[in-house]
């Protein structure tokens, strides 16, 4: 694999995301990477957890310019057959049948946030930052929105998604995004305490436990994978969507309207 490091120790696996250089930002082949190593994963009977984290500053910065210069390019069978290959991704990281544990840490921007939801506990250093961007460039983030639905509130979800802010490892710890947030080694602590816990744990009645807890979700998961991707797909193809991506890619601002201009309090 070239965009993933792997290795195993006492039946963890630990994947890191590979591309440094990029923030470890997320193209096709990555994409399809990831896919592969969770579907393989899912079949090892020894495995006991995955702890996911990343090489280089920042976890992930969510797409990768390159692959969206691609993406900007499609047609509407291409759109939504990449959508949907997306959407596999964090299935595969949700559906493992052991706990997914994700160490993040610097940005976790768009995907590099729906993989955080598609985790099952995470810890996150102080400073990093995570922001569901899409709106910003005429997108929505369609995609991740269902496995966020599963760990977040509706009204911060609101706030999130349509404001497109950048907010950081407490905000994300006080709305149930992550688990945990701290130093370096407060997180090194807590992602180890976990694991040893886990270890500690009756391997079966752990996946049971996992199994039995996704079977709860309220995500009707068959019909929200085609709403999603259809929707992603739409709106890369839309003016709207077309215009904000140019802009993004030529590090300009996209000038949707007029600025709003917000009157004084009257006292």
């Amino acid at each position: 694999m070239n965009h993933l490091k792997r290795s195993r120790n006492s039946g963890v696996e630990t994947i890191s995301l590979n591309r440094p250089e990029k923030r470890n930002a997320f193209n096709a082949e990555m994409i399809a990477e990831m896919t592969q190593a969770f579907i393989e994963l899912g079949k090892d009977k020894k495995l006991r957890a995955v702890l996911l984290t990343g090489e280089g500053k920042s976890f992930c910065a969510g797409g990768d310019i390159e692959w969206m210069k691609s993406m900007a390019t499609f047609g509407p069978k291409d759109n939504l057959k990449d959508a949907e290959k997306l959407f596999g991704m964090f299935w595969a990281v949700r559906s493992c049948p052991v706990p997914v544990i994700g160490r993040v840490f610097g940005h976790c921007f768009g995907g590099g946030a729906g993989l955080t939801a598609a985790c099952d506990i995470v810890a996150a250093e102080n400073e990093t930052q995570f922001s569901y961007s899409e709106v910003r460039i005429g997108l929505v983030p369609a995609v991740i929105s269902p496995f966020v639905v599963e760990r977040v509130p509706p009204a911060k979800i609101s706030e999130w998604f349509m404001t497109g802010k950048v907010f950081g490892a407490p905000e994300a710890r006080d709305s149930g995004l992550i688990h945990f947030a701290g130093n370096i080694t407060e997180v090194d602590r807590f992602v180890d305490s976990t694991l040893m816990n886990i270890a500690n744990s009756a391997p079966e009645a752990v996946r049971e436990t996992k199994k039995l807890i996704r079977s709860y979700s309220t995500v009707k998961w068959p019909k929200m994978k085609g709403q999603v991707t259809k929707l992603i797909a739409k709106r890369r193809a839309s003016a709207e969507g077309q215009k904000g991506l140019k802009a993004f890619l030529e590090k300009q601002n996209p000038q949707w309207n007029e600025p709003i201009h917000v009157a004084p309090a009257k006292i």
